[in-house]
């Protein structure tokens, strides 16, 4: 059994790829620090309800999908594997050189996005167990 294929999972299995990729653009910025005229960067959060709305109106581009569980319902399209991220511009404040990275504020969401994935992936393991438990196969 697939386990990205259950809704949770893949919420879960998402908003940790959102969170590397996070991980990734702010160790750019903390390497460019002193980079004349950079301009600090950070991901547009995921935003859950308008998710949950885009679903519900049909328009969705996310795992958030109806899963088929008889064969009166309707048929789920594939969820999209692919997570794009999109980069806007972070902080206004400029050093003199036109730079906008402030280290202790990149260093604050560095923390910040490493503890939120260390939660996520507490979240998984306990879920992973909870299947292991009700199959009697318990950690």
């Amino acid at each position: 059994m697939d386990l990205t294929s259950l809704p949770l999972f893949s919420a879960i299995t998402r908003k940790m790829s959102w969170l590397t990729a996070r991980q990734n653009v702010l160790a750019q910025n903390v390497a460019n620090v002193d980079t004349p005229g950079f301009k600090g960067q950070d991901l547009r959060p995921l935003d859950f309800s308008k998710e949950l709305k885009s679903f519900a109106a049909g328009t969705a581009n996310t795992h958030l999908k109806a899963a088929v569980t008889s064969p009166l319902d309707i048929a789920a399209t594939r969820p999209q594997d692919n997570l794009t991220p999109i980069v806007e511009p972070g902080t206004s404040d400029r050093e003199i050189n036109g730079n906008t990275v402030s280290v202790e504020d990149q260093m604050m969401q560095v923390s910040e996005t490493a503890s939120d994935y260390q939660l996520m992936s507490n979240l998984y393991k306990k879920q992973v167990n909870m299947f292991l438990t009700a199959l009697d196969k318990g950690a």
